[in-house]
């Protein structure tokens, strides 16, 4: 099972705060920390609200958050094997037979017998992971203001 994950510029506030986490005192060090696990996990659950809603559900069970770098840096990631193809989209998918020479799929309420390949048109994009980054950015940003204050 691989991930699928989407790196975000901290800002020049997150940025400097982690880096020089260890000049700060130890109060200030854990409120630190507690922002970025905080941010992680709301990004983790707007990412899971955001994902398209499938028949098995896979893609939000999916996104798991996880802190590292002895917690400065959290990560929100996807599992679900058709992750990047959601968040991106696709280019003409293409589908074969698997076991028997003809292909029988149903098209427009009908059954329909192929031989060969049959082109099943382009997967359009709905990222999840990006804009739900972007949408509790602000948030991580001005909480992090104010544990440095």
């Amino acid at each position: 099972m691989t991930a699928f994950t989407i790196k975000v510029n901290m800002g020049s506030v997150i940025s400097k705060a982690v880096r020089d986490i260890d000049k700060f005192d130890a109060e200030k060090q854990k409120k630190i920390r507690k922002v970025i696990a905080d941010g992680t996990k709301d990004v983790r659950d707007k990412a899971m609200e955001l994902a398209p809603k499938g028949p098995t559900g896979r893609l939000r069970k999916g996104v798991k958050s996880t802190l590292v770098n002895g917690e400065r840096e959290g990560i929100v990631t996807s599992t679900a094997p058709h992750s990047a193809l959601v968040e991106y989209g696709s280019n003409l998918r293409v589908t074969l037979p698997r076991r028997k020479k003809v292909l029988k799929f149903t098209w427009k309420g009908k059954t329909v017998w192929a031989r060969g390949a049959v082109g099943t048109g382009r997967m359009p994009k709905k990222p999840f992971l990006k804009p739900a980054a972007d949408k509790v950015w602000p948030k991580i940003v001005k909480s992090m203001e104010d544990a440095l204050k």
